[in-house]
């Protein structure tokens, strides 16, 4: 990897925060996305906009207080996308972070400059929000180690919502024992009991993937499966990751969005970049659309709920893509960059829509030599055992080979 711009990653205003005391963090340094509140700043939320309209903040979110209290130090304050509403990484306040695995594609986002800074050592964690992929599809774009938490797991408090039945606080780094002692510190001890005896491959799902992506999730699974001493069995996943599920998603987190953001989005509509206010758009006219097709959307979240919830027992691990390829490139056309959301969307929308935690570790194809995100989804609450697998398959943040 090579060493990113260092003013890249952060917003024009970033500045640094110095541990409160000292703790299991003490030396480590953490690029914190900008929507999270600090007494005296006010947060960018990915456009100088938000700014311009907004006043300074007057308390302090209990993430940042825990990680300052741990003996963390705050490295900068980390760009993202505009509204945390996008998985690319490319329409953030000013010039887009750069990828230190490719520079010549994107970061992912929308947490895009803590990904950035982490997985080109700037900072040893990069903490971001997680809605529909934020920060999966970064830690996959820029082969680092990635957390969205079972939601609620993480206090929200003092962070800027997109749409909050669906957002979680995650974590970035470079490796998963890290990880996982931050996730203690913003949740509290972690449960690592899961008795796993299945590792599940959507056969039917790698079907529609490229062999390289299919190779890694096999791979990925047989050595899950061997550290915890379960075995792999391929189960059809059709029905759960989907274009249906996918838009069921991204209906309902569009109304949830209008219902928060909805009065500024309408007063800013013309700061807002083509790609963000189009699916804004959207939003909107889902908001004031007939009640009755919002009850069946929230019928139909509630089945999906249930039934996702049931597949991923307690003793069971599934593997899935992160993405359906690499990031794109950063001269991508607006088609390919909306192909490209549309297929990571299909693969992240279900563990959002589940509320179950998911874990994304690098995987090196080597025949191919590309190194990809793959995620480890488990039940609600086994954030503990999912961490647990990954430094099992990945000791001291070593990349998965298959």
């Amino acid at each position: 990897m090579s060493l990113p711009d260092d003013t890249r990653c952060w917003v024009t205003d970033s500045f640094s925060m110095t541990p409160a005391k000292t703790g299991v963090l003490s030396e480590s340094t953490v690029a914190l996305k900008d929507l999270f509140s600090i007494a005296g700043h006010v947060p960018s939320f990915g456009h100088p906009r938000w700014r311009e309209t907004h006043r300074a903040e007057t308390e302090t979110a209990p993430v940042v207080s825990r990680l300052l209290d741990a003996g963390a130090s705050i490295r900068g304050l980390a760009k993202m996308d505009q509204l945390a509403y996008s998985l690319i990484g490319n329409v953030g306040e000013g010039e887009a972070p750069e990828n230190p695995l490719h520079p010549d594609r994107f970061t992912g986002g929308s947490s895009s400059g803590s990904a950035a800074a982490v997985a080109g050592g700037l900072a040893d964690v990069g903490i971001g929000t997680d809605t529909a992929g934020s920060i999966r599809v970064p830690a996959a774009s820029c082969g680092i180690f990635g957390i969205r938490p079972t939601h609620g797991l993480v206090d929200s408090t003092g962070v800027l919502p997109l749409a909050p039945s669906f957002d979680v606080v995650g974590v970035l780094t470079r490796d998963p024992a890290l990880l996982r002692t931050v996730l203690e510190v913003l949740a509290g001890p972690l449960q690592d009991e899961m008795n796993v005896r299945e590792v599940r491959v959507p056969a039917d799902i790698l079907a529609e993937t490229g062999p390289e992506v299919a190779a890694a999730v096999r791979g990925t699974a047989a050595a899950v499966a061997e550290a915890v001493d379960g075995r792999v069995v391929e189960r059809d996943l059709g029905s759960f990751v989907n274009g249906e599920v996918a838009d069921l998603f991204a209906r309902v987190q569009g109304r949830e969005i209008w219902a928060v953001h909805g009065g500024w989005i309408a007063a800013n509509k013309e700061f807002l970049v083509d790609d963000v206010r189009m699916r804004l758009d959207r939003a909107e006219a889902l908001s004031s659309g007939p009640e009755a097709e919002r009850s069946a959307d929230v019928r139909a979240r509630e089945r999906y709920r249930a039934e996702f919830s049931e597949f991923t027992s307690d003793d069971s691990i599934t593997v899935l893509p992160v993405m359906p390829d690499l990031p794109p490139r950063r001269d991508a056309t607006a088609g390919e960059l909306s192909a490209f959301r549309v297929g990571a969307f299909r693969y992240s929308a279900p563990s959002s829509l589940a509320g179950v935690p998911e874990v994304v570790i690098p995987v090196l194809h080597v025949a191919g030599g590309r190194r990809l995100g793959i995620g480890l989804v488990g039940g609600h609450r086994r954030d503990g055992g999912l961490v647990r697998a990954a430094m099992s398959v990945c000791p001291g943040g070593k990349v998965l080979e298959v």
